[in-house]
């Protein structure tokens, strides 16, 4: 039989067009399935207190199953036990208090949105270590377990459960690597809740297991994406010239015997502060201290000391504290909080977990006593550089941080934290300095033009003409980014890692947090006077000229942008004040319910200028 050119021709057109559809198709399926459903998977994305658990991972629930045992949810920065990143989330359960009960069981959650019918694959990174690792027990007394349940429903006792493997039982302090555990699961609703939790299958006493999770992914088709309610303006507006400004903390200290030289009290507080602590099996203490290697300044510090000496058991996350109430603020405005903080312990535990004692300060609208870090309205990490011995002290860790009042009067509280519950430790946190400044931003003189250099690369590149002096001068503030080492901070505001060592006291270099303010040369010019003085802190306000990404960059920019990137420590109402808007335009913009609850990494929308 012969075909025409015409009938070949119409053929191959069709099949082709059946090609070109299948393939189509089957690229969008495959593009489906690769959608990543879960939030904050991989722990980065920051943690909150969250009462009867610990410090939970942002968007995750907790639960435990109670009776007679001990629970505690931490974030875990021990980079032995971090897959990824600089975050997993650890979960412990104990019988150190007493034993009996079986099953203890304790994990997290998260609901997610899924398609009926559609399968799903979950997958994470697990880790189980115990005290017993050596023991020669049951080598399934500590499972891990995963869960999920079909109705979007938070109760443990609503999920279909199954053992995972995640490899055998390793030594708390001494762990291995992590395992890969993946489970498929074929969604019966619209919502889908997954439970990732450890158990302790038997009730012995003084045992102790930490289940440790990173690197949470769960992939399958996402459902259709809700239409956009109006459509975005086409093109956009002409942007406003920024005015640069600088922001100056330096009102008097709002604080009462902040330099801890107007005396003590009999009980080992400074005069005109409170002491806090949350009790249970430890030993808590309050002091003057006048030894002068940890007495930053003057002659006296304020030390105070958790111990578990005689305590068998003792208990996880003990809290002490001192606290302030400071009156006659401005709500909304900007302070500055600026402290020295040191962390010693008793014997040299630097084989464990890097992260076993921490500091934090916070805020509180209320009384003195509290009896949950979360009755705090906002805890923030001191990042303290190292934990030294008690007998041979380190250098002071220098803090600075910005934030919004939230009422004309608040109690400012520091606090340090034993996480672990180990017997017969002590550690001592010191804190010395501290001051509260009201800011002010004021507008920076802008030098008249000038014949711009031979060669305009000198100035990196950058041709508007800089101060001589500004160097000495113009002191800014940038905040830490994921990533970021100290010589990349030098190269990039044209400075040197010796400059920036002895601006800011940094002990050691290759030492840095995600969130740590550092004083650099404000416009990245190269700085080759003195470093300065704590005192002159101040945001770092960019050209007109810059663009959005330096604002990225420098983190604390007053330029007009469409969007600004969550660092560690913000508040929304910093952003709100940054960018000359309110927290309420803001959480309209961004549909955000809770104006506490804003993560590390989250775009925010700025309004038009």
């Amino acid at each position: 039989m012969k075909f025409s050119r015409r009938t070949v021709f119409l053929a191959l057109t069709v099949a082709l067009a059946i090609m070109l559809v299948t393939g189509i198709v089957s690229t969008l399926a495959g593009s489906l399935m690769s959608g990543e459903l879960l939030k904050n998977g991989d722990f980065e994305q920051g943690f909150r207190a969250v009462d009867n658990c610990g410090m939970v991972g942002v968007d995750w629930g907790c639960f435990n199953t109670g009776g007679i045992g001990g629970y505690g949810f931490y974030d875990d920065q021990w980079e032995r036990v971090v897959a990824t990143g600089s975050h997993a989330q650890l979960i412990e359960i104990n019988t150190k208090q007493e034993g009996g009960d079986q099953n203890r069981t304790a994990g997290i959650y998260q609901v997610v949105d899924v398609v009926p019918g559609e399968t799903y694959t979950l997958s994470f990174k697990g880790m189980i270590r115990a005290n017993d690792a050596d023991s020669g027990g049951d080598p399934w007394r500590y499972v891990m377990l995963v869960g999920f349940s079909q109705n979007g429903s938070s109760d443990w006792a609503d999920a279909q459960v199954q053992e995972v493997d995640v490899g055998p039982i390793q030594d708390r302090v001494n762990p291995g690597s992590y395992y890969n555990a993946k489970v498929t699961v074929t969604a019966e609703s619209n919502k889908l809740t997954v439970f990732i939790a450890g158990r302790m299958k038997w009730g012995d006493w003084y045992k102790e297991v930490n289940f440790d999770i990173d690197s949470v992914s769960m992939k399958g088709p996402a459902p259709a994406a809700a239409q956009p309610q109006s459509t975005p303006p086409v093109g956009k507006p002409a942007t406003k010239p920024a005015t640069k400004t600088e922001l100056v903390c330096d009102g008097p200290n709002l604080l009462q015997n902040g330099g801890f030289e107007s005396g003590f009290d009999a009980d080992g507080t400074a005069k005109k502060w409170g002491k806090f602590n949350n009790g249970g099996r430890a030993n808590y203490g309050y002091y003057d201290d006048q030894w002068g290697p940890v007495v930053a300044e003057g002659a006296h510090a304020q030390l105070l000391e958790i111990n578990s000496r005689g305590h068998m058991p003792t208990d996880p996350d003990r809290w002490i504290g001192v606290h302030q109430k400071v009156s006659n603020l401005t709500a909304g405005a900007t302070y500055q909080l600026s402290l020295k903080a040191m962390i010693r312990e008793a014997a040299d535990h630097s084989d464990e977990d890097a992260w076993r004692y921490e500091t934090y300060w916070g805020l509180n609208n209320g009384s003195g006593k509290i009896s949950q870090t979360s009755e705090l309205e906002s805890l923030t990490g001191i990042p303290v550089a190292g934990i030294s011995l008690r007998t041979d002290p380190g250098a002071y860790t220098n803090y600075v941080t910005t934030f919004t009042a939230p009422s004309s009067k608040f109690r400012l509280y520091l606090l340090g934290l034993k996480k672990w519950a180990q017997s017969e430790r002590e550690v001592n946190f010191d804190f010395d300095a501290v001051t509260l400044r009201a800011c002010r931003t004021v507008p920076v003189a802008t030098p008249a033009p000038a014949d711009p250099p031979a060669d305009s690369s000198a100035n990196g590149g950058n041709s508007a003409s800089v101060d001589s002096g500004q160097a000495a001068n113009g002191v800014c503030t940038y905040l830490v980014q994921p990533g970021d080492y100290i010589s990349r901070i030098a190269e990039q505001f044209g400075t040197t890692v010796e400059w920036l060592a002895g601006a800011n006291d940094i002990a050691n270099p290759n030492l840095l947090f995600v969130g740590q303010p550092i004083l650099v040369p404000c416009g990245g010019e190269t700085a080759h006077a003195a470093p300065p003085q704590n005192n002159q802190t101040a945001s770092a306000m960019p050209d007109a000229g810059e663009t959005a990404e330096t604002d990225e960059v420098t983190r604390g920019a007053d330029v007009v942008a469409e969007e600004h990137v969550v660092v560690r420590g913000e508040s929304l109402s910093q952003i709100a004040f940054r960018y000359g808007t309110s927290v309420q335009t803001l959480r309209a913009l961004n549909h955000i319910d809770n104006p506490r609850l804003i993560r590390p990494g989250q775009m925010i929308q700025l309004p038009s200028q």
